[in-house]
Formats: structure tokens, C-alpha cells, sequence
């Protein structure tokens, strides 16, 4: 099937520095305009909704090919797993594909490349395309590398298929809407890949170490809309302990933040809501970017990774964003007061198993007048697209088949992970609870982020400048505005171009 195709065209380029107002939105408060694409999901859905995929619908035993990224930790057992295991989301995957294949008549074939490039699946399926071979009948793989790759006409448009419903709760309506260009959508995400939960970005706190500091948890501070990056740059130099050497030590001091200048720093794009892709009124992208707006969200940043002395510990990037593993681990050994992290990394035992207790709440906001909070997806998470050798019949079987997973998952699968797994299994406190949901319900897709390939890697550029220790945002948003510009151009070319064929 085909893939989304997902924004079109940025119509306003990024021409100076400067500050980029949102367009087609006229609100008292235009930073919190952010309705369009948040909340890809119901915290608490109705389990008794049910597609309405017609009866008596059989494919003859038909093998339906899934090709999909297995990397240990990220996305393993999202497809398919072997067998029961007595594991809530494991064995309700196994289900789930079961329910489906006896269902529809179809078998599931389940092919995982075991590796950590997030390009290879997608390399695969585009390969089998140019060929013209019908070797994989679905692909799940990286979102901005999948999005991407639609530019090129490789995905079939799922707009154009008998049974796949949009409007659906088990599809994420945020990121339909950000990817769906007049008419057109080439790939969807929802509740049958658990990375559109996974990798949303949190903040991590020790709770022992605030009780023995005498602060309040950060659940006080999210709860009345003081959560912010000055409160959290305030905090930080509060947990410092140092073993006497006087050096940043990743065993025996203690740090108030422990994270990481890279990946660990994109979040704050949504969190302060700096937004770079909107839609118009006419469903046209515009660049909507705010450089005055990423500079003083760089002010504060540079203060809370470079300005607190030794009280806050980057990791910095290396390998294929293993430092994540480094964060989660510091944190787990008591090391860390706070930290940034995916919520996959609290599924990790040795985090499961901490003898500390610890809490999670959203990504701090900008300041006290932001009134939401936003959470943001790392641009790995998982998106569903269908080969365009998927065509007639054979592309509305397929597309019934991701039906019914995705209403399956959204019974099964998706309360054995948010309900049993999130709420009850890893948040130590009904607190912890409550924040879950305040992060699910407000996660945010930006079309700018998800197509960063496309736009000469335009949110890159941040972690370039927090990296750097400098706040160049004015004089390197300005550079790479002349580049962004041509990007976009050309992106606009291609979306028009396939959307013709459509």
C-alpha cells in the first residue's frame, strides 16, 4: 500500500531570520494554537468500538508479507512475536495476529531485519518497487525515513483503499492529519505499532534523592503550570554531589540532570512549542517557524546542559543513539536526580528494578505562560506503508488485514501495554499514572521533524548549535535558510507529482 503522503507544501520558506508567525490561526494565545495534531490516541478507549469490516470476508489461506525493523529494546515483538509467553503485550500481539489471520482467511508472514539502521527496510522495499517484485505486501519502519521515501512514489495512497477507516481511534488522528496532502496519505500510525507510545520523551525523577533534598516531586510543579525550563534549571545545581575529586565521575557523584546534547534535545522543539510545518486553510504546508522563538528556548537549554557547573552530565552521542542506554543506566544506579528519556527506557529492568523509587512527568515547558504541555515522538517510531506492486484486489485485502490489526490492537494489545504495562507495571504511584496520560494525550507530530530528510535536516541543526555550547541559532538558522528553501521547493515538486497519480 502506499505510503503517506504527507505534507505537501511549505508555501512560506524560510527567507530571513527572524520570527515566522503561525499562519491561518487567529487565537489570544497563538503559542498554545496546537489542536491540529495532538492526541493521536484516547487515554481510555472505548474497547467495545469495532470496525466495520463486512462478514463473510476470506482470503483463501492468502500470505500477507510484513516487513519490519527488529532492533532489541525499540521495536522487537511490535509485528509479530513466536508464541505465548504469559507476558501481557506479547502474548496479546500473538492473539491479535491470530484473531486476524483466522478472521480474513490470511496467513501472516513476519520478516524482521535484525538491524540497527533504521534505512534498511526501507532500502529493501524500494528496491523490491524498482524491480517491480511483490515480495512484501506492508512495511513498518521508521517514520521519517518511511515519509520520506513516499516522496518517491514508492507507497500506494491508503486513501484509495475498500476497508482502512481514518477516522478510527486506532489510527493516530494527529499524525493523519499532519501527513494526509489533498487526499492522499501514504502511510498511517496507530495502536498496531507500540513505538507511537514507546517513544515519546519524558522526564525522570529520583525520588529519593528530592525527598533527601527536601523538594517537592515534580508532580506539584506540573500540576499547577509551573513545570518549566527555569524551574528545572533551578533545581538541577540542587542534587550535586561530588565523590571529592572535583571531576564529572559516572559513578559516585550525583547530578542533578543527567542527559544528552543530541536526540535528547529534540523534544523541546514540541515541549516549548516551536513549531516549524503547519497546514493552511487550504491544506498547504507553510513554514511556520519561529527563529527569535529557538533562540531564547536555546538561551534556557545552553543554561541547563552548560550553566550549572558540574551539575549536569551530557552524554554525549555516539554509535546508533546508544547513548540513551548510557542515560538509563546512570539513572538507574542513583546517579541522576532527572533525566531525558524514551518511555521504552523505563521498560529496562535494570530501571524496573531500581531500589530508588522514581516518577515521570511531561517535558518541562517553555515558561508559566505556556499552558500546555507537549510531548514529543523520536522520529524512529513506527508508520505502516503498502508497496505500490500492492494494486486492485489484492490492495483491499491488504488493507483489511491492517484493519483488523489495528482494531484488534486497539482492544487488546493497546490496554496489555498503556493500562497493564505503563499504569500499573512501571509508574510506582498514581501519580506517575495520571502523567502518563497527560503525555499520551498531548503528544505532538510536526511535519517539520517527520520530514526532516526532505528539508535538509532543518531540526538537525539544533542539536549541531546545543552540541556546539554556543547559541548560534540567529547566525546557522539564517545560513541553512537559502537550503531549506530549495528543499522545500523540490519536496512540494514530488508531493505534487504523486499526488497526480494517486
Amino acid at each position: 500500500m502506499k505510503l503517506t503522503r504527507i505534507l505537501a507544501g511549505f508555501l512560506a520558506l524560510l527567507m530571513l531570520v527572524g520570527s515566522f508567525a503561525a499562519c491561518g490561526e487567529t487565537t489570544d494565545d497563538p503559542a498554545n494554537s496546537d489542536a491540529a495534531t495532538t492526541a493521536p490516541v484516547e487515554t481510555e478507549p472505548e474497547t467495545e468500538l469495532t470496525d466495520w469490516l463486512p462478514d463473510g470476508l476470506h482470503y483463501g489461506d492468502t500470505d500477507i508479507t510484513i516487513i519490519s525493523r527488529y532492533r532489541e529494546g525499540w521495536t522487537s515483538g511490535e509485528i509479530a512475536v513466536e508464541e505465548i509467553i504469559s507476558e501481557p503485550v506479547n502474548d496479546a500481539v500473538f492473539e491479535r495476529n491470530k484473531a486476524t489471520e483466522e478472521r480474513l482467511g490470511v496467513k501472516i508472514v513476519s520478516i524482521e531485519e535484525n538491524n540497527n539502521d533504521p534505512g534498511v527496510v526501507v532500502n529493501k522495499v524500494a528496491n523490491a518497487v524498482k524491480a517491480g517484485t511483490d515480495e512484501y505486501d506492508i512495511m513498518a519502519a521508521a517514520c521519517y525515513m518511511a515519509v520520506n521515501e513516499s516522496l518517491n512514489g514508492t507507497f500506494a495512497n491508503l486513501r484509495n483503499t475498500e476497508y482502512l477507516d481514518f477516522d478510527k481511534p486506532w489510527w493516530s488522528q494527529g499524525f493523519n492529519e499532519v501527513v494526509e496532502y489533498q487526499g492522499a496519505q501514504y502511510a498511517v500510525s496507530g495502536d498496531m505499532v507500540l513505538s507511537l507510545y514507546r517513544f515519546a520523551f519524558v522526564t525522570i525523577f529520583n525520588k529519593y534523592l528530592f525527598t533527601e533534598s527536601n523538594q517537592p516531586f515534580l508532580y506539584d510543579y506540573v500540576e499547577n503550570g509551573t513545570w518549566t525550563l527555569d524551574k528545572q534549571i533551578e533545581l538541577v545545581p540542587v542534587f550535586e554531589r561530588d565523590n571529592g575529586n572535583g571531576l564529572q565521575d559516572t559513578e559516585g557523584d550525583i547530578y542533578g540532570l543527567v542527559s544528552n546534547d543530541y536526540i535528547s534535545v529534540d523534544p523541546y522543539w514540541s515541549s516549548c512549542m516551536v513549531d516549524i510545518i503547519k497546514k493552511n486553510g487550504d491544506g498547504d504546508y507553510e513554514m511556520v517557524f519561529d527563529s527569535a522563538k529557538l533562540f531564547d528556548v536555546c538561551e534556557k537549554t545552553m543554561t541547563l546542559f552548560f550553566g550549572c557547573g558540574n551539575a549536569t552530565y551530557n552524554i554525549k552521542h555516539y554509535g546508533l543513539d546508544d547513548e540513551q542506554n548510557d542515560i538509563r543506566e546512570m539513572f538507574a544506579n542513583g546517579s541522576a536526580a532527572m533525566s531525558t528519556v524514551r518511555i521504552l527506557e523505563l521498560e529496562a529492568g535494570s530501571i524496573r528494578n531500581m531500589e530508588q523509587e522514581f516518577g515521570v512527568v511531561p517535558m518541562p515547558k517553555f515558561d508559566e505562560a505556556q499552558k500546555e504541555y507537549r510531548t514529543l515522538l523520536h522520529d524512529q517510531f513506527t508508520v505502516l506503508c503498502v508497496p505500490t506492486t500492492v494494486t486492485g484486489e489484492e490492495l483491499d485485502m491488504v488493507s483489511a488485514v491492517m484493519e483488523s490489526l489495528a482494531s484488534a490492537s486497539y482492544k487488546t494489545v493497546r490496554p496489555a501495554y498503556y493500562e497493564t504495562t505503563l499504569r500499573t507495571k512501571i509508574a510506582q504511584d498514581p501519580q506517575s499514572a495520571e502523567m502518563f496520560d497527560i503525555i499520551i494525550d498531548n503528544i505532538y507530530i510536526d511535519a517539520g521533524i517527520i520530514y526532516t530528510n526532505a528539508l535538509s535536516s532543518f531540526h538537525d541543526k539544533f542539536r549541531q548549535i546545543m552540541g556546539s555550547g554556543q547559541n548560534t541559532v540567529t547566525s546557522q538558522y539564517k545560513a541553512v535558510a537559502r537550503s531549506a528553501g530549495r528543499a522545500l521547493e523540490k519536496m512540494i515538486m514530488k508531493l505534487d507529482k504523486i499526488t497526480e497519480k494517486a
